[in-house]
């Protein structure tokens, strides 16, 4: 069309003008909150009907957080005992755990002679590292309190054997006569651990002393002096645990290779006379019934005649 005449030109068609294409609406980059939307656009746009408004980041870290869930119950070892070890700034984790070990041993609550759990069972009861519970139990082994057996398995150690059980063994190689004393030393512990176990022994306990006497008996007819006085000896330590009494168990466990070979002896002195060591059997017998009676009386009484039994041979055979 022409500008002058305003008339459109033959065989063209007339031209719309488009309009212009809006701007996107994307945020500017750099510029947070700015929206390309033109000049005077507020620097937060209000947001949208339905749709939660962000926390600023000082509400959303001043925001209280929600309690850690308990752990899970685990599997607790065979003394059921262990807890699990808080951390210290200024305390390493193995110094705990020796502590705690050391504890229970003289709480008797670990007993000579008893397995501790696996390494991971028991860093999982403790809540520590591995080589946390590693560095404690390799300075429990040299101190003495625990011994390693098997393949990275540990045992509670007997704290007096060292020192009371190698030199009075030795004094009984030297001297054959020093066997008496032994059996007055037996006298005054046996009475006196039988008394109290059958004050104070729990059901497990019982369940243990009947395990020892039903393997003593097993044995006691089978002619077999050097097994004879190892179960022997074994059911002695079953009664000396049922008293709960610390210091005496670990007296009783630390003179284990005394009172065995002093058992060895006794039944050496019968001769596999079957009457004899039937007799021992009643005597034994007597003690554990009255034992599993609670009643600690004639517990000691029990095992004051039996002890007498086995001066009477010591001295036949002198």
């Amino acid at each position: 069309m022409s500008r002058r005449s305003g008339k459109t030109p033959i065989g063209h068609p007339p031209i719309t003008p488009k309009p212009a294409p809006a701007l996107a609406r994307k945020a500017v980059r750099g510029a947070p909150g700015i929206i390309a939307r033109g000049r005077g656009t507020p620097r937060h746009a209000p947001a949208r009907p339905g749709t939660p408004r962000r926390a600023s980041a000082e509400a959303r870290t001043s925001r209280p957080r929600e309690p850690a869930p308990a752990p899970p119950n685990r599997p607790e070892g065979p003394c059921m005992t262990f807890q699990p070890v808080e951390s210290y700034t200024r305390v390493r984790l193995s110094d705990v755990v020796s502590d705690q070990i050391k504890s229970l041993i003289s709480a008797g609550k670990l007993l000579p002679g008893q397995k501790l759990p696996t390494e991971r069972e028991l860093a999982a009861q403790l809540n520590v590292s591995r080589p946390s519970l590693r560095e404690a139990l390799v300075r429990l082994e040299a101190d003495g309190f625990i011994g390693s057996v098997g393949r990275g398995g540990f045992v509670v150690s007997d704290i007096t054997a060292p020192v009371v059980s190698s030199p009075l063994a030795d004094l009984l190689l030297q001297n054959p006569e020093a066997s008496h004393d032994v059996l007055e030393l037996r006298h005054g512990l046996e009475t006196i651990s039988t008394a109290y176990a059958a004050e104070r022994a729990t059901p497990g306990d019982l369940a243990k002393i009947k395990e020892a006497f039903d393997t003593l008996a097993g044995h006691s007819l089978k002619h077999e002096p050097g097994r004879l006085a190892e179960v022997d000896a074994n059911f002695h330590l079953a009664i000396a645990d049922a008293t709960h009494n610390v210091a005496l168990i670990h007296v009783m466990h630390g003179i284990h290779g005394l009172l065995q070979e002093s058992m060895h002896k006794s039944h050496r002195l019968v001769n596999h006379a079957d009457a004899m060591e039937r007799a021992l059997l009643e005597q034994h017998t007597e003690i554990y019934e009255a034992i599993a009676a609670k009643d600690p009386e004639r517990a000691r009484a029990a095992a004051e005649r039996h002890l007498r039994y086995v001066r009477a041979l010591y001295e036949q055979a002198a």
